[in-house]
């Protein structure tokens, strides 16, 4: 597993930090500066919203395919999350593995743990992925 830790704020003395649990084998589908989700350094905000509305908001006709819509386009939570994976997934990267790879057996095997754990030792796992939600966003 690579384990990655980066301080996201430091207010009155009460800190913030990321804290990423990535299978090995997802290490090379990653953004190179992965790390810096949800940090004032983040710098890949139109990325995002550019490959959500490719994939998403500009795939389907909103009266044509009301179901997507009203299960993923305009629900908010489901957007958080396709957009976090797309802040640490490399599209390109992903899409050359697929085209590799086409026959995993064990999509499960391919995980992300994201929490955010503050200077309290609070930890809240935010996101907790397999290669399935991954491949279900691209």
């Amino acid at each position: 597993m690579i384990e990655y830790i980066s301080e996201i704020s430091n207010e009155d003395n009460y800190k913030k930090y990321n804290h990423f649990l990535i299978t090995e084998n997802l290490n090379e589908l990653l953004h190179k500066d992965y790390y810096v989700y949800n940090t004032k350094n983040f710098n890949k905000s139109d990325l995002v919203e550019e490959l959500y509305n490719k994939n998403f908001v500009n795939k389907y006709d909103n009266v044509e395919h009301k179901q997507i819509f009203d299960l993923y386009i305009n629900n908010d939570k489901f957007k958080e999350k396709a957009q976090f994976i797309y802040s640490i997934i490399d599209n390109k990267k992903f899409e050359e593995f697929a085209k590799s790879n086409p026959d995993i057996e064990n999509a499960d095997e391919y995980t992300i743990i994201y929490n955010i754990v503050d200077s309290d030792g609070v930890k809240v796992t935010m996101y907790q992925l397999s290669l399935k939600d991954i491949a279900f966003v691209f």
